[in-house]
């Protein structure tokens, strides 16, 4: 079984930044489920340390808004511009193109909290 403090889910459309997201924390010693769509990957999202999850996947899809905003779920949001999200301590917004270093503080920042505090549970 996976550990939720280690493990990190990725959704993203393109396969290339996918791959790079893994590869770059896989490295750090971190364990990725990466998913092309909000709706292969958001059940996983909700049992990770926390969720790096591109913009595009998240404009125009009211589901994964709702879902990611409403939820206590900890996540990372890729944006190529600003992206308003919610002032809440589980939400961080990454500009694209993005130093991979904040990425992994912010990563070690939520799977730090992951392991000190239970897992958020979706409902």
């Amino acid at each position: 079984m996976l550990s939720p403090s280690t493990t990190i889910a990725v959704i993203a459309p393109d396969a290339g930044l996918r791959q790079s997201l893994a590869f770059a924390l896989e490295v750090e010693g971190f364990q990725v489920l990466s998913y092309e769509s909000w709706c292969a990957g958001h059940a996983s999202a909700a049992s990770s340390a926390c969720t790096i999850i591109d913009s595009h996947e998240v404009h125009g899809n009211l589901d994964a808004q709702h879902k990611l905003l409403d939820s206590p779920s900890r996540f990372i949001m890729l944006a190529d511009g600003m992206t308003p999200i919610p002032s809440k301590n589980t939400a961080r917004i990454l500009i694209k193109p993005f130093d991979g270093a904040e990425l992994l503080r912010m990563v070690r920042d939520f799977a730090h909290l992951s392991h000190t505090t239970p897992a958020p549970v979706a409902t």
